[in-house]
């Protein structure tokens, strides 16, 4: 196993390949600017803003998964403002917790009766506290 988000699991195996790209992590501070009399504004660290990520997953029904049955999973964890632990390599990513703020899904691949067979979904996640 590679990881998860929630109860997606991250795998690769000889049933099926389930897992990510392209993973990018933003990590920032917060910075309250106080202007003063003919000098330069005075910096003031504020704390951490939460981290998020972004990545896509490329689900292909020839590699054991089912792309809508897996594409509606990860749609209701958006709209229904899921609150999921996000781990790699067995570590925590960020604080742990993390919501979907956004799913674009690309139909790759659609078959004669509609059947949904390939599609790439960008995800962006925020950490949750």
């Amino acid at each position: 196993m590679i990881g998860y988000f929630g109860d997606i699991i991250f795998e690769t195996s000889s049933k099926q390949i389930r897992t990510f790209v392209g993973l990018k992590r933003s990590v920032s501070a917060g910075y309250a600017d106080h202007n003063r009399y003919g000098k330069k504004p005075e910096r003031e660290f504020t704390g951490p803003n939460n981290q998020s990520v972004s990545f896509e997953m490329r689900l292909r029904a020839g590699l054991g998964v089912n792309p809508y049955k897996l594409m509606e999973k990860v749609n209701k964890y958006a709209e229904q403002g899921k609150v999921c632990t996000f781990v790699i390599g067995g570590r925590k990513v960020g604080g742990g917790k993390w919501t979907i703020d956004s799913v674009d899904s690309d139909y790759k691949e659609v078959w004669n009766r509609g059947e949904l067979v390939a599609v790439t979904l960008s995800v962006t996640a925020t950490e949750y506290h």
